[in-house]
């Protein structure tokens, strides 16, 4: 079977995937710029920016739902493109206003809409994937569990209060909703996949175990760039079952919980901590401890809380963690230091990705049997 493995300008929308060092750098610059040019504004302006922030999500939905960026492939006349997609053109106007200010396309002063680089990204066919996490987080179920958020203490799980039962046990419950959020993952996957080949050495393994993989995008982006390297991925058996082929890929469905196989090179969790609380991160990582031998490794890959917020996105993604969560949450080097002492691991190093996350890397420890 041919494939065509994925590429930095696909998935991340750069020609070569930039050193960890620069994207941390480059975030840190927007992050400086943009609080340069929010301080510019009065303090009224800022607050009612704030609140219309509640249109930017539902306008990004909305734009995708009327098929604007599939539609959109050339300089094209609101009214033309309003007939292509049997909208109101008045309605589809004011919706391309805002969308230019966002810089999701682009008006052109004889009223053409034109496409951007974000157009393309947003397009169902696009081999990056993003577009399935507009898809993901349009669903009335995530609209509901945000909504919810709260700083109760009583408050532990706004998902399941709004929806009726756990984050994963209501997929479970909507396949159709599961395999948006397969797809969700399986962007980020392939983001993953490319860094961490990038970033780690990979010259002693032969095999690895995606735990927690979904349906192995990340694993099989890897396997692409790894000719010599065989992978298992471990999800549940609902989700391998949808697994995407590849030669050099097995599945093992089944609760990384209750059984996690034995004699892998290297471990992978990426992403699948922060689902969790203290206490059921520390059983996770105890089953991949007690399955990895004296000479593997076991690769934690996490946004970075750090004291003081400096990355909007993995501040983003620790409140999305709060909403959809019971207790999962972004954490530091220092409680991924404690949780892995905790379930048997040594913590070697913090390694920064292209993507701007870090993947911790553990060993054994030496005294776990004592």
């Amino acid at each position: 079977m041919d494939r065509t493995p994925a590429t930095p300008a696909d998935v991340l929308g750069v020609p070569l995937l930039p050193p960890g060092s620069v994207t941390a750098a480059g975030n840190r610059l927007r992050g400086v710029l943009g609080r340069v040019h929010a301080a510019m504004a009065p303090p009224p302006a800022r607050i009612l920016t704030a609140l219309f922030g509640m249109l930017e999500h539902r306008a990004l939905v909305l734009l995708c739902r009327a098929g604007v960026p599939d539609a959109l492939t050339r300089p094209t006349a609101i009214p033309q493109l309003a007939g292509r997609l049997g909208a109101d053109p008045v309605r589809l106007e004011r919706l391309l206003r805002y969308a230019a200010t966002r810089g999701w396309v682009r008006l052109d002063r004889r009223g053409r809409v034109r496409p951007t680089r974000i157009t393309a990204f947003l397009r169902a066919d696009h081999p990056g994937g993003w577009r399935a996490w507009v898809d993901f987080a349009g669903g009335q179920e995530i609209v509901a569990a945000v909504g919810a958020l709260s700083v109760d203490e009583e408050a532990a799980d706004g998902f399941a209060a709004v929806n009726g039962a756990p984050f994963f046990d209501w997929m479970a419950q909507h396949p159709d909703n599961w395999a948006t959020f397969d797809r969700a993952m399986g962007a980020g996957g392939r983001m993953h996949g490319l860094t961490l080949a990038a970033a780690l050495d990979w010259s002693g393994d032969r095999r690895v175990c995606d735990v927690g993989g979904g349906t192995g995008a990340l694993l099989s982006t890897l396997l692409d760039l790894m000719p010599d390297l065989e992978g298992t991925l471990l999800d549940l058996p609902e989700v391998v079952a949808r697994a995407v082929p590849h030669p050099r890929l097995q599945t093992s469905g089944g609760d990384a919980f209750a059984h996690v196989p034995e004699g892998f090179d290297t471990y992978l969790l990426v992403n699948v901590l922060h689902d969790w609380d203290d206490a059921d991160a520390v059983r996770l990582l105890t089953r991949v401890a007690q399955a990895t031998g004296a000479s593997g490794r076991v690769v934690v890959v996490e946004a970075e809380h750090t004291a003081v917020p400096r990355d909007a996105l993995a501040v983003s993604a620790d409140l999305l963690m709060a909403a959809l969560t019971h207790g999962g949450r972004e954490r530091g080097t220092e409680g991924f230091v404690e949780l892995g002492r905790t379930a048997g691991l040594r913590h070697e190093r913090a390694v920064r990705l292209a993507s701007g996350d870090l993947a911790h890397v553990f060993h054994p420890r030496r005294d776990r049997g004592a």
